[in-house]
């Protein structure tokens, strides 16, 4: 049986226009060996800048300062060499066209549902597909774990003498995938307040839908990426037979329970 792992998903469908205005600065060599070549943009004629790995065939020598738009856009997980390590870290493909090409995304802009943010600040960056990595009208609820704060030496941070509480991770099977197909854990979170109001109503074996959707790149053994949301609501058509999960998936869902979820980065 193939292990289960949590919120692994392989790429996600971005919305273009949501990075913002692309203005074309520079090309940048990333990879294992530096061998994928990317443009670097600025956004919004401001000093901020976006790596985007364009199409095949996409001319670097372009003006320095070209508009431009993005379309059919991916945000993946891709390598990248620093200071001679090679790790793993989110990044964005798709076609770098002129503003005045009448392409336009293979989706419509209301399904970009969810919005990606950094993982350490959760500073918005693009909005991004859901559907591309779960149903989010199929998330069937089996239970919940507390996350603690940790601070930059990723020990426990005290209050009142207990450790202080981040927040709460939902873990969620889908009904509709099958046991043994990699990718289908689903764990969000969502806070300490918001699960402590919805605690007393929470029912395992019940689908929930949640709302105010964000993604984070985490990366680390156990899962690549991190979900957050603002609140659940519960399907009023209760889930007649609970989804299995394998020993492996229980034993993926209870590691990591602190504060894990995003490399580097705290809650």
């Amino acid at each position: 049986m193939v292990k289960a792992t949590i919120n692994n998903f392989e790429s996600l469908a971005l919305s273009g226009k949501t990075i913002g205005a692309i203005s074309y600065a520079t090309r940048k060599s990333v990879g294992r060996k530096s061998e994928t070549d990317i443009a670097v943009v600025n956004l919004n004629d401001s000093l901020e800048t976006f790596n985007i790995q364009p199409q095949s065939g996409f001319n670097f020598g372009t003006s320095m300062g070209t508009k431009l738009k993005l379309i059919n856009s991916r945000l993946v997980a891709t390598e990248v060499r620093s200071n001679n390590r090679i790790s793993v870290a989110p990044g964005v493909q798709g076609e770098l066209v002129p503003l005045s090409d009448t392409r336009v995304n293979e989706y419509d802009e209301d399904e970009y549902d969810m919005v990606y943010i950094t993982g350490k600040n959760r500073k918005p960056v693009a909005r991004v597909r859901s559907k591309d990595a779960f149903d989010v009208n199929d998330l069937v609820f089996f239970g919940s774990e507390v996350r603690y704060k940790t601070d930059n030496r990723n020990e426990l941070v005290m209050e009142n003498g207990e450790p202080a509480v981040s927040g709460y991770r939902l873990n969620f099977a889908q009904s509709k995938v099958q046991d043994d197909e990699t990718g289908h854990l689903i764990s969000i979170i969502i806070s300490e307040d918001e699960y402590n109001r919805l605690a007393p109503t929470l029912k395992t074996q019940h689908k929930y839908v949640p709302k105010g959707l964000k993604i984070a790149f985490a990366g680390n053994e156990t899962t690549n990426w991190t979900i957050y949301a603002d609140t659940l609501v519960p399907v009023e058509a209760d889930v007649k037979e609970q989804p299995k999960t394998s020993g492996n998936a229980t034993k993926a869902t209870s590691t990591n329970t602190s504060n894990n979820d995003e490399k580097g980065g705290k809650s």
